[in-house]
């Protein structure tokens, strides 16, 4: 009612203004009015143009006036609300309980008391990535080469900004919702703090919400964030939140919102109407923070548009370390027995010296999951089986059974055994049928499952017996009502021994060339005489069929003399074959990941070739790449043993020449067709305490050059005490100065110099040089001259030095002494700068040539140019020119070395898997 009279009153003020002043104005000036008219008139429209102005503004104020105080006024009432109900701490302790005490999800195989998130928790971090790379990883992917400074925390880059929702993709097991639960705890309990805002968790699992949220198909259908977000509590005894307390903090921007498990959602469309979904409200509140999980298979066809692909990324073998300590204290915590401490910390140093000693568990022990089977085997018998079939086994039997027997959780002890008899005779049938996915309701299950089900455990259903089996961790419900194996080699280990057990061997025989068995066969032969299985190969006699033969009798137990002779005579006259034929490529390929598989940890997850490249590798090499194959290289066989280390080595490549390191890499690679990739090592690897004992005696090594290098090409490292190959001391200059001046002692400026050299100009350029050096008119004394050059000894080159790398400094070094003169002395350059200058023309021009036809074949021009670098040094008086002319005579003096065989060959190259 108040608001209707102002509102009337305020009408007839603005009439009464309108229509009263200008009667009342015109009144009284009428006899101006009558004069001028057309003025009158014009006055009139102005004045109600601007009281019309005035009147619109006020109605607009006032409607701002009603609306801010309503917003206010809201406002305040949520935040009294919120405050005397204490909402937000309640929300808070809710999620970080809830989302602390489940511990690592999917494996229930740790009993009621599980340890708690935090407890175990290491963070595997992320590293940016396309999408048509992200899509390609697996449960247990090679790690991809990362530029440094990409191995970032999910928190760390949340509270950064960020302009745009993160898609994080990982396989399963990889801890990517272990990874929101963690980062949802460290949110729900962080304190406001200056440098890292006190975000809000909102927590979705998508899966339990779909229906909401897709509604009759239309995705959205007026369901928002906050809708979302409490529906998520609907369960919690939290209390309704105050009204509109969720839309406050999300248009606020005050939220980090994280969607686990898009790819929990079976239906392809129902998965593209989610995107589309969360596309919209991360558009409706921008200044939040978005992350959505899913796993690589099926997001491609509907990827969240404008979003950032982040891959979760293995364990380094520190994280593993982290994750193994921090999982056998907390379960010696839970287990309540005396002294947990001591012998929490001395079961995970066992577990880690084992892990350490068999480098091939690597690609298990860095994914989360399988590194928490290795630790529940480990605990639960006490070691790690031998070979690789045993190990899958364990893991096999631990998970489904001997943990469950020996702490008594089964009410019948005895079907564990049978379970994995079942489980065995799934995998077989899964393999025989190619596939990896099993549909509970689909005719696979009812002929593979169900006979096996009536046979051995009658009574269980298919649904409840795979249920079963996934709370054990061994099968995964990859989607609702598709199940598989946790691992794809834990179907191909069951699958072979089942075909063991069942004397199955023959139909092993009929598969060695279909791709999709050759695990299965190899586990097969780890546990058999594989003696059949590679004779079948052999008669079959192609390249893939070779290949496998040899990787049988690698992986077999027992390996028999003879055929181990045999083989190796096949692999040799294999690699006699045409060079483009299949089997000369498949046995070069053969050859080398033989010579590589056996590897070493560095730090930080690096894996490197634990043999040197040898005779047989760099043999092949050369046959690709002729330009690097040794001048006279007598080839030997035969194992050579380093005195200082317990490392066998074949006959190790020594002297590989520069260019030939990046050439090898990519031959290598090449020839492997991508089953692994591999690089030079860094210098920071190199330098790592674990690769010197991969070197043969008085070895050097090619690496990356560090990091801070503008040239990235190869270099040389040498380790302590080991003379570097390619390069000398500066007393081995000074000693080859003192003899090279013999070269010009003679020199008489009528004559020349006093060598006559069959090619004319070259004769000239060689004069044209000593007549530089004399300019002076003193005589260069070298005993003098060396000592006054501001360089010490330990100012050896770390760089090869090649004649690449000689001829840039030689091509350099004029322009650096114009340089220097003219910061010196500007326009007025005496006499002595422009001899500099003659001197410096002189070296290049005649080190160029000299490069250019052979150090060791122009050894007086090389004695005369080691001189001229010197005595330019001595002349200059630059820290710059003093530099590069020492390193032209060092670089002169190593190729003169090296030449004369002085420098003995003992470059080698280690590859480090990338």
């Amino acid at each position: 009612m108040a608001g209707d009279k102002g509102l009337s009153i305020g009408r007839a003020g603005l009439l009464g203004l309108g229509v009263g002043a200008p009667l009342v104005v015109g009144t009284q000036l009428w006899p101006k009015v009558e004069s001028h008219p057309l003025l009158a008139v014009g006055l009139l429209f102005a004045y109600e143009a601007v009281l019309a102005v005035l009147a619109f503004v006020s109605a607009v104020s006032k409607e701002l006036e009603n609306r801010l105080a309503k917003r206010v006024a809201d406002g305040t009432e949520r935040l009294l609300l919120g405050r005397l109900t204490r909402y937000e701490r309640r929300y808070r302790r809710y999620l970080a309980v809830r989302h602390s005490a489940g511990g690592v999800k999917g494996l229930t195989i740790q009993g009621a008391r599980n340890p708690r998130l935090e407890d175990v928790f290491v963070d595997v971090s992320l590293r940016p990535s396309p999408l048509h790379q992200a899509r390609n990883v697996t449960l247990a992917d090679a790690e991809q080469e990362v530029p440094d400074g990409e191995r970032r925390s999910l928190q760390d880059i949340l509270d950064h900004p960020v302009l745009r929702p993160l898609v994080v993709i990982g396989a399963p097991g990889t801890g990517k919702t272990t990874l929101l639960e963690h980062t949802t705890v460290v949110y729900a309990r962080r304190r406001e703090r200056r440098r890292a805002k006190r975000w809000l968790p909102v927590f979705v699992t998508l899966r339990d919400h779909v229906q909401q949220i897709v509604g009759d198909g239309v995705a959205g259908v007026g369901l928002t964030m906050a809708d979302v977000a409490r529906l998520t509590l609907s369960a919690a005894a939290l209390g309704d939140a105050p009204a509109g307390w969720f839309e406050d903090h999300l248009e606020n921007g005050r939220c980090v919102v994280l969607l686990d498990g898009l790819d929990e959602v079976a239906d392809p469309h129902t998965r593209q109407r989610l995107v589309r979904w969360a596309e919209t409200q991360a558009a409706r509140y921008p200044d939040n923070r978005w992350v959505l999980t899913t796993r690589p298979q099926g997001y491609d066809a509907a990827p969240m548009d404008g979003a950032e692909v982040l891959v979760v990324r293995r364990f380094t073998p520190d994280q593993i370390r982290r994750f193994v300590h921090g999982w056998y204290g907390a379960v010696e915590r839970l287990s309540g027995s005396g002294n947990t401490g001591a012998a929490a910390y001395a079961s995970a140093a066992d577990l880690i010296d084992r892990l350490r000693a068999q480098p091939s568990l690597y690609d298990l022990s860095s994914n989360p999951l399988l590194l928490t089977m290795l630790c529940n085997v480990h605990r639960y018998l006490g070691a790690l089986p031998g070979t690789r079939a045993e190990l899958y086994g364990q893991i096999c039997q631990v998970l489904l059974w001997r943990r469950h027997q020996a702490k008594g959780l089964w009410e019948d002890a005895d079907a564990g055994p049978t379970r994995e008899t079942v489980l065995r005779e799934l995998a077989y049938g899964m393999m025989v049928h190619h596939t990896r996915s099993l549909p509970v309701g689909g005719p696979l299950a009812t002929d593979l499952l169900l006979p096996a089900l009536a046979r051995e455990l009658p009574g269980v259903s298919a649904d409840a017996f795979l249920t079963s089996v996934a709370r054990t961790g061994l099968l995964v419900e990859r989607e609702p009502g598709q199940f598989s194996f946790a691992h794809q080699t834990f179907q191909e280990y069951l699958a072979a021994s089942h075909i063991h057990r069942n004397g199955m061997s023959h139909l092993l025989k009929q598969r060695i060339s279909d791709a999709w068995w050759r695990e299965s066969i190899l586990l097969w032969s780890a546990v058999n005489p594989p003696v059949q299985i590679i004779e079948a190969c052999l008669e079959l006699d192609t390249a893939d069929a070779l290949g496998l033969a040899l990787d049988c009798y690698d992986e077999a137990q027992e390996k028999p003399h003879e055929l181990g002779q045999r083989l190796e005579q096949l692999r040799l006259e294999a690699l006699q074959s045409p060079a483009d034929s299949p089997r000369r490529r498949m046995m070069t390929g053969a050859t080398v990941a033989r010579h590589l598989r056996q590897v070493v940890w560095l730090a930080d997850g690096v894996l490197v070739s634990a043999l040197p490249v040898d005779q047989d590798v760099y043999r092949l090499f050369t046959d690709a790449h002729p330009e690097f194959r040794p001048e006279g290289y007598e080839w030997e066989r035969g194992p050579a043993r380093s005195q200082d280390a317990n490392t066998s080595y074949g006959t190790t490549f020594l002297g590989i020449p520069p260019g030939a390191p990046e050439a090898l890499v990519r031959w290598v690679n090449d020839v492997l067709d991508g089953s692994a990739i591999f690089r030079l090592p860094t210098w920071d690897e190199a330098c790592d305490p674990a690769m010197q004992p991969l070197l043969p005696p008085a070895c050097s090594l090619w690496s990356q050059p560090p990091r801070d290098w503008s040239n990235r090409a190869p270099v040389c490292w040498a380790p302590e005490g080991v003379s570097h190959p390619w390069s000398v001391s500066l007393e081995r200059v000074y000693e080859r100065a003192v003899n090279g001046t013999l070269a010009i002692e003679d020199f008489d400026r009528s004559t020349g110099f006093p060598y006559q050299h069959t090619d004319p100009q070259f004769h000239d350029l060689l004069t044209g040089t000593a007549r530089e050096v004399y300019s002076h008119g003193v005589p260069f004394d070298p005993v003098i001259t060396f000592p006054s050059i501001n360089i010490s000894s330990s100012q050896a080159l770390i760089r090869p030095s090649s004649p690449e790398l000689l001829i840039e400094l030689l091509t350099s070094l004029p322009d650096l002494v114009a340089e220097q003169a003219r910061r010196l002395f500007g326009g007025h350059e005496p006499s002595s700068a422009r001899g500099d200058r003659r001197l410096a023309n002189s070296i290049a021009a005649l080190g160029a040539e000299m490069v250019a036809r052979g150090v060791g074949a122009e050894p007086e021009a090389a004695d005369l140019l080691r001189v001229a670098a010197i005595a330019l040094a001595d002349r200059s008086g630059g820290i710059e020119v003093e530099a590069t002319c020492r390193d032209i005579a060092l670089g002169i003096t190593t190729l003169q070395d090296r030449a004369d065989g002085i420098i003995p060959a003992r470059e080698v190259v280690l590859l480090v898997r990338a």
